[in-house]
């Protein structure tokens, strides 16, 4: 098992624009495979560029895992959302 990471957002527009629709649906293609972000991009028919900057910006909150192979993937099974007005 592994253990409870915790990511917090001061608001949720801030949640929104850190996991976009389109950031969400890298994450989903990762979590089936891990890819290299050349690949990942080839797969998403998106710009290098933009997956980057995505890819660089999830590793760096804890959402993607760069491995020792050079490859990006998802190492989590579940993302929870609580909100407090």
């Amino acid at each position: 098992m592994r253990p409870l990471h915790v990511l917090s957002f001061a608001n949720l527009p801030l949640l929104l624009r850190t996991l976009s629709p389109a950031r969400w649906t890298l994450l989903q293609e990762l979590k089936k495979n891990p890819a290299s972000i050349y690949e990942l991009a080839k797969r998403l028919a998106r710009d290098y560029k933009n997956v980057h900057t995505d890819v660089t910006q999830l590793a760096a909150i804890g959402l993607i895992e760069r491995r020792a192979d050079g490859l990006v993937a998802v190492g989590w099974e579940l993302l929870r959302a609580e909100l407090r007005l």
